[in-house]
Parts: structure tokens; sequence; C-alpha cells
């Protein structure tokens, strides 16, 4: 790897020494380790700022935009739907109470929501009734990772990207260790039984055997070399392969996370509409869709929230003493 300038050196140590940490310290013991993942944390980093440099720049959310903006009228019907969700947000009230901002910077996740409707459409001069139109609304608001201005949330943006990873990584290395106990668990359960009862068939109901059965492996003898099999597969849970594990899942970003962008346009009352249609006001919005592995996909957007703007003292609580 050619050489780095000592601030990105800094920071590819501390985001390694995270990825150790989050994953399995043993891969300390593997030489040369740090070499090994410099590349893959590079370029999960790498990806994470393409990610987070696609989200526009932050929009106001505040009851007086519900009219004017047509992004937060889309996102929010009501004056009341807007409050509700930062009331709902913990971290934004957390963010208020440590800090004496009287604004943040934090992103809006939230699901879109597709809906047959019958109503009104005017062709030419004529108004058609009973039309099946597509209503599309948000739900499920969450406000995350608040905080002071836009630079400083992005970066927040990228840790939670980071650190996804990590928790990811550490979830394959750990199913890969339990998937190893079950069947090194059922391989002697087999071997204990085919001792005293020699081509016997197991019983029916037992964890992968019945899978096994309909592969046609009926024979105890037959369960066993599958297990076996699979077993030599996964291997030995050594820092080595933790490392391998690690390696994979940062090396490949995309397969945890990725983005999209959607254009739609939608009318005032959520209404989707084509471009060219001119019956109603149409707002043309540009949104950007997340898709985390094993989560459905939610929109975001960054969004700039005042205190004052939203009832700062709604967001208040006793501080622990």
């Amino acid at each position: 790897m050619k050489t780095l300038d000592p601030a990105t050196q800094e920071m590819l140590d501390r985001a390694l020494e995270k990825v150790v940490e989050g994953t399995d310290s043993n891969i300390t013991l593997v030489p040369g380790y740090k070499r090994k993942l410099y590349k893959a944390i590079m370029e999960s980093l790498q990806y994470a700022d393409q990610l987070i440099e696609q989200i526009p720049r932050p929009i106001e959310l505040s009851g007086n935009k519900l009219i004017s903006d047509p992004y937060v009228r889309a996102f929010f019907y009501t004056n009341n739907g807007l409050q509700k969700a930062c009331e709902q947000s913990y971290e934004l009230k957390a963010f208020f109470q440590e800090h004496e901002s009287s604004e943040s910077c934090a992103l809006l996740c939230m699901r879109k929501v597709e809906k047959t409707v019958l109503g009104m459409q005017l062709e030419g001069d004529q108004v058609l009734r009973d039309v099946k139109q597509t209503r599309v609304s948000f739900e499920n608001h969450r406000i995350q990772s608040p905080a002071e201005d836009e630079s400083t949330a992005r970066k927040e943006l990228k840790c939670c990207i980071f650190e996804g990873l990590v928790t990811n990584a550490l979830s394959d290395i750990s199913a890969l260790r339990a998937r190893r106990r079950q069947l090194q668990t059922e391989q002697q359960r087999l071997t204990g039984r085919l001792r005293t009862k020699n081509h016997v068939e197991i019983a029916k109901g037992v964890s992968h055997l019945d899978y096994m059965e309909g592969m046609g492996a009926g024979s105890g003898e037959g369960k066993l070399e599958w297990i076996e099999r699979e077993l030599d597969q996964i291997g030995y849970i050594t820092p080595e392969a933790s490392l391998n594990q690690v390696n994979a899942t940062f090396e490949h970003p995309e397969d945890f996370i990725g983005m999209k962008k959607l254009s739609i346009n939608l009318d005032t009352s959520g209404i989707l509409r084509s471009g060219n249609d001119q019956a109603r006001l149409v707002n043309k919005l540009n949104l950007f869709e997340v898709t985390i592995k094993g989560q459905p996909s939610r929109v975001v957007t960054l969004v700039k929230i005042s205190s004052a703007e939203l009832g700062s003292r709604e967001f208040r609580f006793p501080r622990v003493i």
C-alpha cells in the first residue's frame, strides 16, 4: 500500500482499532494483520464518503415550511406529525439537553408507502371520477445522529455506516461459530447412536436432518458425511479466519448498505403524477433511498431543526444526578 500522509494514517489506525475491538481481538495474533486490513478498511471509508456525498443539502424542518417547501409538505401532512417525529427522537432530545446550540442538523429516515386510491382526474375538458391513482406517503419517521452543523452531521453518518459494517462483520463471525457448534453437536449425537445402533435411521424432527433426508442422505453414515463436509467448508474459526471474514465484509460494503436516487412527481395531495400533468400543482422530488442488509429500504435526507421553532421546552428532560 502506498505511503499515507500522517492525518490519513492516524485516521486509518483508529478505524482499524475499532474494527479489531468490535469483531475479534485475536485478529492481532495474525502476523501483518494491519497490512492485511488497511486496504479493505480504506475502501469501505471511501464508499461511505461516496454515499454521504449523494445526500443533498439539508432542508429546514419547520411547521412554517409545510406549505412553501414541497419536501416538508410531502414528508409531513400536518404540523402535529412533524412535531411528533421530533419529540419521539431520543437522540434529538439528548442533543438539545447537552448542547447550548439552538439548531441541529440531523438525518431524517422514513419509509415510503404507496397505496392505490380512487380519485378524480382531468382529461381535456372532462373530469373523470373513481380513477385509480397512487398516493405516496411517508411513515415511521426517525430523526437520528443530530449534530451542531452539516459538516459534523455528515461525519456522524460516516461513523454510523462504519460501525454498521463492524457490527455486520461481528454478526457473520458469530454466525459461523454458532453454525460450527451446531454441526459438531449433531455430529457427536449421530456418532454415539451409530456406535450402539449400527445403520439405524435417526428419528425424524431433528434439526437439519429432515432436510438432509430430502437430499438423499437417508442413512446415519450419509448424514455424518454431509455434516463433515460442511464442517470442512467452515473450518476452524481461527484468528486468521476471523480476519478473512472481516476483510470480506469491508471489501464489499455495497453488500451491506446501498443508496439509489428516486425522482417522483407529487401533487399537493400526495398523488403520484406524470411530469407533464397540469391538472394540479405538481412538484418533482428527488429522493434518496437507503437499503441496509436485513432491513427494509428507507428514504433519507438531512434536516435542520431549530429548537425555538419546534418548541425546545418539549425536548428538555431533567438531568440524571
